[in-house]
């Protein structure tokens, strides 16, 4: 299995940082400057040293009166916490679909843990939710592992609908990737709960080359992948037109509902050399420097 991120995308990674969105001050240490202070690097205090920290930020002096590990801490820096959340749905079981989503949410991560943040993650995987909570560039290998070794599930479960129980209190931003294929009425329902928390919510939309450009003509029972569901239909080129016309309007809501609650969304199409793609994109949005 080859790897989500290549040496060569690694490499680009390293010239860029993540845009934090909406300021949250954790007092924890990372290596984004805070707008509440001057500019200088002004020492504020101690905090015990805890895994996944800079060792050159530990305070010998401090070590050696008190025999214990201690970073100093600086009134113009914070860290960002982030979480991610990605949509593993039956629907997200498209092998171009779900590479590119893992590859959007391993893109994330390594900028996160590059720099000193704290990194979050869930998956669900079945019964189960799959977790992670990192910090620092020790992690970035784990992380992209653990993201490689998950699958779409098998059964049908909602994904926005528990959504926010989800997301840790202490991320300052979300970012959440899934295809945007739930009843828009959900979507609006899960902006509104994320309007009740002080959060920086990012929603990344990918589609399979399937559901761009659907090449089927004949008579086919279609399967609904999340509700068994079965239809059978003769796909014309008018159904066609109707398709890509209702798939427009949806994806044209989702962009709606985000920007009125206050939320970003962008939509990631499948394409050659994807991860290049996205990565303009996400400059060009300023999500990432």
């Amino acid at each position: 299995m080859s790897p989500l991120l290549t040496s060569s995308s690694m490499n680009k990674l390293a010239n860029y940082r993540l845009v934090n969105g909406k300021r949250h001050v954790s007092g924890r240490r990372g290596t984004h400057a805070s707008k509440r202070y001057g500019s200088s690097l002004d020492f504020s205090d101690f905090r015990v040293y805890e895994a996944g920290d800079d060792v050159r930020q530990i305070d010998w002096n401090v070590y050696a009166r008190t025999d214990k590990l201690f970073i100093k801490r600086f009134l113009d820096e914070e860290e960002m916490r982030v979480h991610i959340v990605l949509d593993t749905t039956p629907s997200m079981g498209e092998e171009d679909k779900w590479l590119h989503a893992r590859q959007v949410a391993a893109l994330f991560g390594y900028l996160v843990l590059s720099h000193d943040d704290a990194l979050s993650f869930s998956a669900k995987q079945d019964e189960r939710l799959q977790s992670f909570r990192k910090k620092g560039s020790m992690y970035r290998h784990l992380f992209q592992q653990k993201v490689e070794e998950l699958t779409p599930v098998t059964r049908n479960e909602p994904f926005l609908e528990d959504l926010v129980q989800q997301l840790p209190k202490d991320a300052g931003s979300v970012f959440i990737i899934t295809d945007g294929l739930e009843p828009i009425e959900q979507f609006e329902k899960t902006c509104q709960q994320l309007t009740r928390r002080p959060k920086d919510i990012r929603f990344v939309v990918v589609s399979s080359q399937e559901e761009q450009d659907p090449e089927y003509y004949g008579d086919y029972l279609l399967v609904d992948k999340e509700s068994t569901s079965s239809l059978n239909v003769t796909v014309t080129p008018d159904m066609i037109k109707r398709y890509e016309t209702k798939r427009k309007s949806h994806f044209e809501q989702m962009e709606q509902l985000a920007n009125r609650y206050g939320h970003h969304i962008l939509f990631l199409p499948s394409q050659p050399d994807f991860l290049t793609a996205a990565l303009q994109q996400f400059v060009r949005f300023q999500w990432i420097r």
